[in-house]
């Protein structure tokens, strides 16, 4: 299977819903830092795992789906080392 065919089945499987099942801590940190809805974080990441750069336009106007991904999980480790600190 070439990579843009495991890329399209990759899509057809990958339910918005398990998105949201598997990543919850990741989808509230994108919430947090991006203000994000629910869907779309979980169509961020179904973007960004097949391998697209862009995706809804709250994760263009932000720089894309790398960036807010990246951004996220930054989020996530600083405020899961302040929370141990207190």
């Amino acid at each position: 299977m070439t990579t843009n065919g495991a890329r399209c089945a990759f899509l057809r499987s990958y339910k918005i819903l398990s998105i949201l099942t598997h990543y919850p801590r990741l989808v509230r940190a994108m919430q947090g830092i991006a203000l994000l809805s629910n869907m779309e974080a979980a169509i961020c990441i179904r973007d960004l795992k097949a391998g697209r750069r862009w995706s809804v336009e709250t994760v263009n106007e932000y720089g894309g789906t790398r960036k807010v991904v990246v951004d996220a999980w930054r989020y996530r480790k600083v405020s899961g080392a302040l929370a141990r600190v207190a």
